[in-house]
């Protein structure tokens, strides 16, 4: 999770997010599926409105209060796998 922050910074709409430059995004869970092969991670697909992104958590099964619907703003490098966006390990932080 993300501490207090140093600045403020407004997030980008998912569908203007450019691939491996670092973003922050806000936005809605949508789904939260957890894999253990063939490896430990949890995906957890958020949407703005604009687009979606999946956010990876290597080596997770659950996160407390990472479930649908829950509104959150993530920070991290995206990248593009199989024509999904993706973002392992993004910081968050849930919000109101």
């Amino acid at each position: 999770q993300r501490g207090p922050r140093q600045a403020e910074v407004s997030p980008t709409a998912i569908s203007a997010v450019v691939p491996r430059r670092r973003t922050t995004m806000a936005g809605k869970v949508v789904r939260v599926t957890a894999f253990s092969r063939p490896w430990v991670r949890l995906d957890v697909e958020f949407s703005d409105g604009t687009g979606t992104a999946v956010l990876r958590f290597v080596g997770r099964l659950e996160i407390p209060g990472m479930v649908p619907g829950r509104s959150l703003e993530v920070e991290g490098t995206p990248a593009m796998e199989h024509g999904t966006l993706i973002i392992l390990n993004p910081l968050y932080e849930f919000v109101a």
